[in-house]
């Protein structure tokens, strides 16, 4: 007898030392579906996903595929069923063409030896026209945007005769015209019969697309919710176990009598920003807001170090200075925290305490010799300050959720006695619960006396956080709010303003 389900889950368990990741999840997909799967950060959906994608075997439990039971024990295998998967984190070549990243691996081939170099380009011809007709075959992916680096991704998702697609947090690195063009995408997919499990903390897009909604709590099957009838709310309320309650502080920050510690004087930097010129106070959170390749992220690695600018003054606690190198900026006692965190901020094969400690470390040295019951100490001092969810100090720092791998990034620099901090996406792919955490610890962090700028695509979280907001366009300030007179409509018309 034929399923009504595209896809099954039954009594899906996954263990691991010490640990039980999923327990006796079941989930049921119908064609032409979307699907959304909710949880805060550890609820196993990234586990449940890699399961059906093949990465990862159940330890018990059922895969059915159009009611037949199937075993997925390779990524290769759920492509052949059909299945699709665009991970959270980019899984691009970057040195590599926009062709050869969708190709990778999948190369059509004549007689089974040679490349089929025309087929190729039909392939990716119509994947392309589908996706973005603006993006190009033979463009080197390090040379696109974030935006157009994420549909190359769902291009090579969607490169099989894909029934299912699994997208894991697609929208976090898009402006609100990219998202809209995303969603065609995935509406068209849909249209076609074809179905979408889709993972994003985003609760508002999840109530938006979805059919159904199905929620995670420490692995377990909590809830299968109508969108139509669930509030944000109620996902919430589901998701962590209890009523949710929001918290609107608005900081009352005084600008008079306070200090500037950062000013940036005409920064320039060929293709990426030109004459920026702003002030940072002593104790201020101030957000720069725009749209995806504005040259927010390109402003903050100049700043940083990471980049030098081709002209331009940067003046620290009134002292002139350009840092050349990421390590002068530390020394000036300014961390940045970047977007990419699992590329450019965590070192995935290093513990907890070795990720915290790294620049810190002559802190806890006597003859070249580290006191490693002293700095254990203030480690765990810094896990229960900031509430990091972790095993033990010496759990690799891979193993944590993003919100959790972010404590540490900003446990690093506290410990190291930054009194700058510039945190680009500070709560990118961060469950609402984790985010609220860190929304405090910044507020708190500033009330403290340390200056804090904040890089964010999310309207709400410039909004909520900052106490000042700078938007830029096209590499330039195109001006500047106080956050107690700004709304979404004026920042928005600033980002668009040529």
């Amino acid at each position: 007898m034929k399923s009504s389900y595209i896809f099954e889950v039954k009594n899906i368990t996954k263990e691991f030392p010490g640990v039980r990741a999923l327990d006796n999840v079941t989930l049921y997909i119908r064609p032409g579906e979307i699907h959304s799967i909710i949880g805060e950060n550890g609820a196993g959906k990234s586990t449940l996903m890699n399961i059906i994608y093949g990465i990862l075997q159940p330890t018990s439990g059922e895969l059915f595929f159009n009611g037949e039971k199937i075993t997925i024990d390779s990524p290769k295998k759920a492509q052949k069923l059909g299945i699709g998967f665009m991970p959270q984190e980019l899984n691009l070549v970057p040195q590599l063409s926009v062709e050869e990243n969708i190709l990778l691996g999948h190369y059509p081939l004549r007689r089974k030896v040679f490349l089929d170099k025309k087929e190729q380009r039909r392939i990716v011809s119509d994947l392309l026209a589908r996706i973005d007709p603006h993006i190009k075959a033979d463009t080197i992916v390090r040379d696109l945007s974030a935006a157009h680096k994420q549909l190359v991704q769902l291009a090579r998702a969607i490169l099989f005769d894909t029934k299912i697609l699994i997208l894991d947090e697609p929208t976090s690195s898009l402006t609100s015209d990219e998202i809209e063009h995303l969603f065609d995408i995935i509406e068209s997919f849909r249209k076609a019969g074809n179905s979408v499990i889709y993972i994003s903390h985003k609760l508002n897009e999840v109530q938006r697309l979805s059919d159904t909604i199905t929620v995670l709590r420490d692995g377990h099957n909590v809830a299968t919710l109508d969108p139509k009838t669930a509030t944000v709310e109620d996902m919430i309320s589901n998701m962590i176990g209890r009523k949710a309650e929001y918290k609107n502080e608005k900081r009352d920050y005084s600008y008079k009598d306070k200090k500037v510690v950062l000013s940036v004087k005409d920064f320039s930097r060929k293709k990426e920003f030109q004459k920026i010129n702003f002030d940072l106070y002593e104790g201020e959170i101030l957000g720069i807001a725009g749209l995806v390749g504005s040259g927010r992220t390109e402003l903050a690695k100049a700043i940083y170090g990471y980049t030098v600018p081709d002209s331009g003054t940067l003046l620290v606690e009134g002292k002139k200075t350009i840092n050349k190198h990421p390590q002068e900026a530390i020394k000036k006692y300014l961390a940045y925290v970047p977007e990419e965190r699992r590329q450019e901020g965590i070192f995935p094969i290093l513990t907890v305490t070795e990720n915290i400690a790294l620049p810190s470390l002559n802190k806890f040295c006597k003859y070249q010799i580290i006191n490693k019951k002293s700095l254990r100490k203030v480690i765990d001092e810094y896990i229960s300050k900031l509430k990091i969810k972790v095993q033990s100090q010496d759990e690799k720092i891979a193993h944590l959720s993003g919100g959790n791998q972010q404590k540490a990034i900003l446990s690093r620099w506290l410990l190291s006695g930054s009194r700058i901090l510039i945190l680009d996406e500070p709560t990118r792919g961060i469950d609402v619960n984790a985010k609220a955490e860190i929304h405090d610890l910044l507020r708190t962090l500033a009330a403290s006396g340390l200056s804090i700028i904040v890089i964010s695509s999310e309207m709400e979280e410039i909004l909520s956080l900052s106490d000042r907001i700078i938007v830029m366009n096209e590499g330039e300030i195109k001006g500047e709010l106080l956050a107690s007179s700004a709304s979404q409509e004026n920042i928005l018309k600033l980002a668009f303003k040529h």
